[in-house]
């Protein structure tokens, strides 16, 4: 049995004309929600708590979470805000790893990253609307990724559709536009 967490990346920027979509960051604003104390401190201190409750801890025997990133920019930035906030709660993770799949959006090979890592947890940065459709294909629920959102989902050694469980979603944080 895996852990896996599914993060949506930060709110990003708009589109601009002629500029590949892979490029965009995120807003000032997004990535300071991400790191306020309100972000991803607390969402990580969520879902260490609910696994808590489900019996389980979020690093077992302390091992490192393994970080996956899609690899557009907002995704790499919201995995580097991921990291700084599992630091600041001593939850060891690893750096950043580039994930084509999340970015391709390719759950059959995401799915065989998966089965292929030697980590208990695996934390993956990516968009939406994969992150939407993974979670509900495992689960067999239906959730919103909102910018900054993440869902605990406890996968199977056999995984099939609707064969996982949802532990723990948390929604992203505020983002004050200004």
């Amino acid at each position: 049995m895996k852990q896996l967490i599914l993060i949506r990346h930060g709110k990003p920027e708009p589109g601009r004309d002629g500029e590949p979509d892979a490029l965009r960051e995120l807003t000032p604003a997004g990535r300071a929600a991400l790191a306020a104390p309100s972000g991803f401190v607390h969402t990580f201190t969520q879902l260490a708590a609910n696994a808590a409750e489900a019996g389980f801890t979020l690093s077992p025997a302390g091992a490192p979470l393994e970080l996956w990133t899609s690899p557009a920019v907002r995704a790499q930035q919201t995995a580097l805000e991921a990291a700084a906030a599992l630091e600041r709660i001593h939850q060891p993770v690893t750096a950043p790893q580039a994930c084509e799949a999340l970015w391709e959006q390719d759950a059959q090979a995401f799915m065989a990253a998966l089965d292929q890592s030697d980590a208990a947890t695996v934390i993956a940065v990516g968009h939406i609307p994969f992150m939407n459709h993974l979670t509900g294909w495992l689960t067999g629920e239906s959730v919103s990724f909102s910018p900054g959102a993440a869902a605990l989902i406890l996968v199977p050694d056999l995984v099939g559709e609707g064969t996982s469980a949802l532990i723990s979603f948390v929604p992203g944080p505020e983002v004050e536009d200004r």
